[in-house]
């Protein structure tokens, strides 16, 4: 059965980390009426029409990206501040969030039982290991530059998954593979002589970003995606604990505030997704995700004073524009069997 409205809007999230792009195109199956109503959405699109979901859609994306880009501002700027570091900022976000999905699941009457418990712990590592890697390279690079390295997880994807492990790569995802590695390599050797370890803390959060997103995919097959979304948040916030419970007492309350808006941050980008979904369930809104990476540059520079180079302005505009095209020639979605559409 095709999922619809606010259910699958949280299947589109718990493709993502909170941190990252939607990658529900490479990790989601939908039925050819599905694959229909997305064109017409995108028509509908195009002539302008503003009563139109397709637009709803969209402003609903960008209030998410808001939301992310206001997120990703926010770990900067705590994690420069005493007593804070990436484990306290794990604690506090994932502690919203989770508090957040038991409540709706609550209200809702959705289990959160888990049926695939040895998927879940690796899509729950892998997840936790991408966000502690991203985290760190906010506090120590350009918002710019980690959020440009961050959003390579569609290619790494797209190199992970069977699409292409197990069938014929395509001339056209070969060169932006290509073009995406190209634009890699201006981030994190700019000079071609040096490598910045710190740009390698953002490329490797896109790394295991993919990981979890791939055994997301396994674990739709058995569990609810508000089962994914609440135990990777409970998770984040058992692998953080001991590391920062003991500092709790130390944050005052302007910094306790800042901390819980980076959940609201996170959880207010995750909302942006799930209605954009229930309005467009098209590839094509996943390409607006990437104004993540123009809302948190531009936090950088407003904000921080991050002034990127020419380098990364063009290896920033090489993967995002990679990635966008990948959405629009990765291979058409297999069409749900009848059974499953009953």
């Amino acid at each position: 059965m095709v999922k619809r409205g606010l259910g699958r809007g949280l299947a589109e999230i718990a493709a993502t980390d909170g941190i990252g792009p939607d990658l529900s195109s490479f990790v989601a199956t939908e039925s050819s009426a599905e694959s229909a109503k997305d064109a017409a959405n995108l028509a509908n699109f195009a002539t302008g029409n503003a009563t139109d979901t397709p637009r709803i859609a969209v402003l609903w994306m960008i209030f998410g990206s808001l939301s992310f880009g206001t997120m990703n501002a926010l770990v900067k700027y705590t994690s420069s501040l005493e007593g804070v570091d990436v484990w306290m900022i794990i604690l506090v976000r994932s502690a919203v969030i989770a508090f957040a999905v038991a409540a709706f699941a609550a209200s809702r009457g959705i289990s959160l039982k888990v049926n695939d418990s040895k998927t879940m712990f690796l899509r729950c590592t892998v997840g936790l290991i991408a966000m502690i890697l991203y985290f760190t390279a906010l506090s120590r690079i350009s918002i710019g530059q980690a959020v440009s390295l961050q959003y390579t997880g569609p290619l790494f994807v797209a190199l992970l998954s069977g699409r292409v492990i197990h069938e014929e790569v395509s001339k056209g995802v070969v060169g932006l593979l290509i073009s995406a590695f190209a634009g890699i390599v201006l981030i994190v050797s700019p000079d071609l002589s040096s490598i910045e370890p710190d740009a390698m803390l953002a490329l490797g959060s896109g790394f295991f970003a993919a990981m979890a997103y791939m055994y997301v995919r396994e674990l739709r097959k058995t569990d609810s995606p508000t089962s994914v979304v609440f135990w990777f948040a409970a998770f984040s916030v058992a692998g953080s604990l001991i590391q920062a419970a003991p500092h709790l007492p130390e944050l005052s309350w302007e910094v306790a505030a800042a901390l819980v808006g980076i959940g609201i941050g996170a959880c207010g980008g995750q909302v942006g997704i799930t209605m954009a979904y229930q309005k467009a369930n098209a590839a094509w809104i996943s390409a607006f995700s990437y104004l993540t990476v123009i809302v948190a540059t531009f936090y950088g520079f407003a904000i921080f004073g991050e002034v990127l180079s020419p380098a990364d302005w063009a290896g920033g505009l090489l993967i995002v524009g990679s990635g966008i095209a990948l959405i629009f020639i990765a291979p058409p979605r297999q069409p749900l069997d009848k059974a499953s559409q009953h």
